[in-house]
């Protein structure tokens, strides 16, 4: 089994960066974010899976605090940083594209796998469509932003979906598009449910015409 990537190498400097412009001991309070934890934890809704928890405690705490800190704006700036910054590169590890050519039916398959198995599998997810030209899921349950919502802080779920925007808008950026079918069409913004959608460039010279 490959090791799991450990994002907390990436986003730990950028947290240190960040808030030592607004907090004077960045690393001790990094350091009483870490050792408070597990009392935050036990005060979450028994509900959640345990590993969804595990998951998302850390920068979810981590904000709290910052909040708590230097207001709600500068802190969601932060965990924005560092957030895209963590999961895209997580992102980036999944798709393997070292050794797995970037091509449509690579981007699909592990997007599939991830809602199935990986890191969001608690969610529920539809597959709309799936041909050489077009990719649609949709998401009709996000279990994140009903943990976020949960301990009062739904700003936290918007941060997380544009890690998708970035991601896949700069996985084959010159020949496929990603969006939500519309503005504000998210279940964070009161919707029943979350689009994905994936086209691939329509002209005849396209590189990435491979099956989905």
């Amino acid at each position: 089994m490959a090791p799991v990537f450990d994002t907390i190498k990436i986003t730990t400097p950028l947290l240190l960066h960040m808030i030592g412009k607004d907090i004077r001991f960045p690393r001790l309070f990094l350091l009483k974010c870490k050792l408070t934890l597990g009392g935050f934890k036990r005060t979450t809704d028994p509900r959640f899976p345990g590993e969804l928890i595990d998951l998302a405690a850390l920068p979810v705490w981590v904000y709290i605090n910052l909040k708590k800190k230097i207001g709600r704006h500068r802190a969601i700036e932060i965990m924005r940083v560092a957030l895209l910054t963590g999961g895209t590169a997580v992102k980036n590890v999944q798709f393997d594209t070292v050794h797995k050519e970037r091509n449509s039916r690579n981007s699909s398959k592990p997007e599939i796998e991830n809602n199935r198995t990986g890191l969001v599998r608690w969610n529920k997810m539809e597959i709309v469509e799936r041909t050489p030209r077009r990719f649609e899921i949709k998401i009709t349950r996000c279990m994140f932003h009903e943990l976020v919502v949960s301990v009062g802080i739904p700003a936290k779920t918007p941060i997380v979906c544009q890690i998708d925007n970035a991601m896949f808008n700069s996985y084959l950026p010159d020949e496929m598009t990603f969006d939500r079918g519309l503005l504000r069409g998210r279940i964070a913004d009161g919707k029943a449910e979350c689009n994905f959608v994936w086209k691939l460039d329509q002209r005849p010279d396209s590189l990435t015409a491979t099956t989905l």
